[in-house]
């Protein structure tokens, strides 16, 4: 081990905010024989944080407010080329690219401002190779907090297979319907029309029955087709998200018989197929939760300007999320998750303003997402 990386080690053991802990005995007794008790050292004393960074297969940096770097611990078998030596004393925004800074530099102060955990993943280039990163951000002081870097590259692969899996399903449900039983059901219609003309020209009364039949189809019609945009979006390359969003809310009122209201900046532009793909998706995911098991009666769907990023929300007034799914346990909200942090989002999940719930997804603009 070098000399740097024992002091760096040592420091993060005993010092910026993660202080050693020594439990005390009892105080002692005025009038006792009994010889008095040595303090019992915790776990977290130097030797046991010592241990526990070499155990720990991810580097681990301390962070102070302003983004500079306190502490850095790598481990011996990591690939992250980073040593201690020229990271200390530095800031984020001067080490990483400028968009992994600043994304960085919002989920610092996102943590010490809400005083809870953080996650963001980043793309890294290492000699040759490109990896996918996960920080985890945690406070542990008034001025610094502990961020632990992990490679996530393989995982972030399978979970991308599981998305592009979905969406090719997705797809394929959404051509076969309209190009399979949409085709059909048109064909009902007209025979339904031509047999009402038929019976009126006889002036049966079974022509109004016909008519009720052909009016049947064609609602039936209008639902596949709805089914089928909504499995299939091709609108969002031609159109763009908002018309999309905004298809999506008539299709939600008509399937579900609830309103939908929307707020949506129309001078939001989002180029990007993937990126739009993503916030449709995830926007369909929240209302499908609102309806599916908050029961909810009514949906919001926003898109509007916050700060330096744009917001994406959906709200409903539903019974709210189950306790077990905020979570983040079931396969749909960590795909949810997966697509925020593929346009360099992050997903919030709370409580709605008076019932229901409010799903928010925050990212950079259009310009920043390629």
């Amino acid at each position: 081990m070098t000399t740097s990386e024992h002091s760096s080690q040592t420091r993060l053991g005993n010092g910026h905010g993660w202080q050693p802990k020594i439990i005390s005995s009892p105080p002692q007794a005025e009038a006792t024989d009994q010889a008095p008790q040595a303090p019992v050292s915790s776990p977290f004393s130097d030797a046991g944080a010592k241990a526990l960074l070499e155990a720990v297969a991810d580097p681990v940096f301390v962070v102070g407010k302003d983004g500079t770097i306190v502490e850095f611990h790598r481990p011996k078998d990591s690939e992250f080329m980073l040593c201690s030596e020229p990271v200390l004393g530095q800031r984020l925004r001067d080490l990483l690219p400028a968009q992994t800074a600043q994304m960085a530099t919002h989920y610092l102060e996102k943590a010490f401002r809400s005083k809870q955990p953080q996650t963001f993943t980043f793309h890294y280039v290492l000699p040759g190779r490109l990896r996918v990163y996960e920080m985890r951000l945690s406070v542990c002081s008034a001025t610094e907090a502990i961020a632990v870097m992990r490679d996530i590259t393989d995982r972030d692969l399978l979970e991308k297979e599981i998305v592009e899996s979905s969406n090719r399903v997705q797809a394929r449900i959404g051509q076969d319907l309209h190009d399979g039983l949409g085709q059909h059901l048109t064909g009902i219609t007209f025979l339904s029309k031509a047999l009402e003309r038929k019976l009126v020209t006889r002036e049966l009364p079974e022509a109004e029955e016909a008519a009720e039949i052909g009016r049947l189809v064609l609602g039936a019609l209008s639902q596949t087709r709805n089914l089928a945009r909504g499995l299939f979006p091709v609108e969002l390359q031609s159109n763009g998200l908002v018309p999309c969003l905004k298809q999506l809310g008539t299709t939600v009122e008509e399937l579900f018989q609830i309103c939908c209201e929307l707020d949506l900046d129309e001078e939001i532009s989002i180029t990007d197929a993937d990126a739009s793909m993503h916030l449709f998706r995830l926007a369909q995911e929240a209302i499908n939760n609102a309806v599916k098991h908050g029961k909810a009666k009514s949906v919001s769907i926003t898109l509007r300007p916050d700060g330096d990023r744009l917001l994406l929300r959906v709200e409903d007034d539903g019974h709210g999320f189950p306790a077990e799914g905020a979570k983040g346990q079931g396969l749909g909200l960590r795909i949810m998750n997966y697509r925020a942090q593929k346009i360099g989002g992050s997903l919030e999940i709370s409580p709605g303003e008076t019932t229901g719930t409010r799903v928010t997804c925050t990212f950079p603009y259009p310009d920043e997402l390629s």
